[in-house]
């Protein structure tokens, strides 16, 4: 079995790849369940039908729409990071076997598409928000597509990370700084600041959130939005 998240259409999906190694008996029925997670994640439907069904030898796609239940999220100790892993029990009725695996969540999957904040609202969070909550990276060896402003825009509209503002840096020749705010379907806000040097494939990561133990996996989203 391999897995991934996304969202579509403001549905986060799990998609999922079945392989028969070894089951005579075709793959057809499946049940899926998720334990307690950060994210407060569970199926809609416990039911996965292969369509066709699985032969040995055999593989096939499939998507299973996820819902976010408070019930289903683990209380995160005041300080301690979340951790991205799912962990995920999938069970084929015809033979009563149990598969268990773990996937790390996809975290931009989570963003929502009421994000954007006007820009004296993203000041007055930006202030409000102790410096000491600031998180910091560097992200090297950027595709073109992720050293031109305008594409990383549209990049990141498209997984619902809105555009703020930018500005040239003071004495800082080819320097540009951009803003963006993001929020998740469950209603943790997080803002960012970018900063750009022309002719360089790097880019500053720093952003700021109340959600500190949700803040690097938001950072780490950015990474991967910006290195793809």
């Amino acid at each position: 079995i391999m897995a991934g998240f996304r969202q579509v259409n403001s549905t986060i999906k799990m998609e999922i790849e079945f392989s028969n190694i070894s089951s005579d008996v075709p793959v057809s029925n499946l049940a899926i369940q998720l334990n307690k997670n950060a994210f407060g994640l569970s199926p809609a439907s416990q039911q996965i039908v292969c369509n066709p069904p699985i032969s040995v030898g055999g593989s096939g796609r499939s998507e299973v729409e996820l819902v976010v239940t408070p019930a289903m999220l683990i209380p995160l100790p005041p300080g301690q990071p979340a951790t991205p892993q799912v962990q995920i029990a999938i069970k084929n009725i015809a033979t009563g076997k149990v598969f268990y695996f773990a996937v790390n969540f996809t975290f931009e999957a989570l963003f929502a598409p009421d994000g954007a904040l006007d820009r004296t609202t993203f000041i007055d969070t930006w202030k409000s928000i102790d410096d000491k909550k600031e998180l910091y990276g560097t992200v090297s060896d950027l595709p073109p597509s992720s050293t031109d402003i305008e594409q990383v825009q549209n990049k990141f509209k498209a997984s619902n990370v809105f555009f703020i503002a930018r500005r040239p840096v003071p004495n800082a020749e080819g320097q540009e700084v951009v803003y963006f705010s993001m929020k998740t379907v469950t209603g943790m806000e997080f803002l960012a600041e970018l900063t750009f040097k022309q002719g360089v494939s790097a880019c500053k990561v720093c952003l700021k959130t109340e959600s500190a133990s949700y803040g690097v996996l938001a950072k780490l989203a950015l990474e991967n939005l910006l290195r793809n």
